[in-house]
C-alpha cells in the first residue's frame, strides 16, 4: 500500500468545490451563449451526452484533449474556461 504524501500547501475542499462549480458553469454558459445543443457538442467531441452533462454539472472534468476541442467548437482559447466570475 502506498503512503500518502504530505502536501506543503493545503487547499480547502470548499475552495476546490467552488472552483469546480464555477468552471462547470462557465463551460455551460459558453455553450448556451452560442445556442448549441448539448447532444450536438457531445457528438462533435466523440463523448456521450451524459459525459458532457457531468462536466457542466461539475461532477467530472474534461481532459486536455476535450478542453482544447471545446475551445475550437466555441471559438475561444482554452483559457476562456478559466475566466470565472
Amino acid at each position: 500500500m502506498r503512503a500518502e504524501r504530505k502536501r506543503n500547501i493545503e487547499v480547502p475542499d470548499e475552495d476546490i468545490m467552488a472552483f469546480d462549480m464555477a468552471f462547470a458553469n462557465r463551460m455551460k454558459s459558453l455553450r448556451d451563449e452560442r445556442g448549441l445543443k448539448r447532444d450536438w457538442v457531445a457528438r462533435q467531441l466523440g463523448v456521450h451526452y451524459n459525459t458532457l452533462k457531468n462536466w457542466e454539472l461539475g461532477k467530472s472534468h474534461p481532459g486536455t484533449r476535450e478542453l482544447l476541442a471545446l475551445g475550437q467548437i466555441y471559438h475561444v482559447p482554452p483559457t476562456e474556461f478559466l475566466k470565472i466570475q
